[in-house]
């Protein structure tokens, strides 16, 4: 049965993803999720970016996703290569699955546009796979300044 088959209606995702978070800054998103990354000093906070990935899979029933700190190397040299060249990378040897997203400057924002789009969510919620890295990175002259690499793998 194909993963978007099983998903929670967009709007009760929302709901649920609003209550989950709810009181974790004045936005009610934790500021991990809205710091933005193009700022001097940005840190991209990876625990709680995976985390907002795993309630978007146990909500649709796929299992937690575990941090995996190669794929997190290789996420990072796909990220600045990516930067540098304003072009997305190959998918490295060893990751099962390549996300890339370019412009926003926030995580949260970088998630919904990948939780827009039908065919990223599948992979997203895809049960076999089961660790992940991501990384970010940012160019000020370039055309989009900041990117994103995501790797998932089994």
């Amino acid at each position: 049965m194909p993963v978007l088959s099983r998903m929670l209606p967009a709007a009760l995702f929302a709901v649920l993803l609003a209550l989950i978070l709810a009181g974790c800054g004045s936005t009610g998103l934790a500021p991990g999720l809205t710091a933005r990354m193009d700022a001097p000093g940005a840190r991209l906070d990876t625990e709680v970016a995976i985390g907002l990935i795993n309630h978007l899979r146990l909500s649709l029933g796929a299992p937690a996703l575990d941090r995996d700190t190669g794929l997190e190397t290789m996420a990072q040299q796909a990220a600045n290569a990516y930067a540098a060249s304003n072009q997305p990378p190959n998918k490295p040897d060893g990751a099962g699955v390549l996300l890339t997203s370019a412009g926003y400057s926030i995580f949260a924002e970088t998630f919904s546009g990948w939780r827009g789009s039908q065919a990223n969510t599948e992979v997203l919620a895809d049960p076999d796979l089961r660790r992940a890295g991501l990384a970010v990175s940012v160019n000020d002259t370039s055309e989009s300044g900041t990117y994103w690499v995501l790797l998932l793998a089994p």
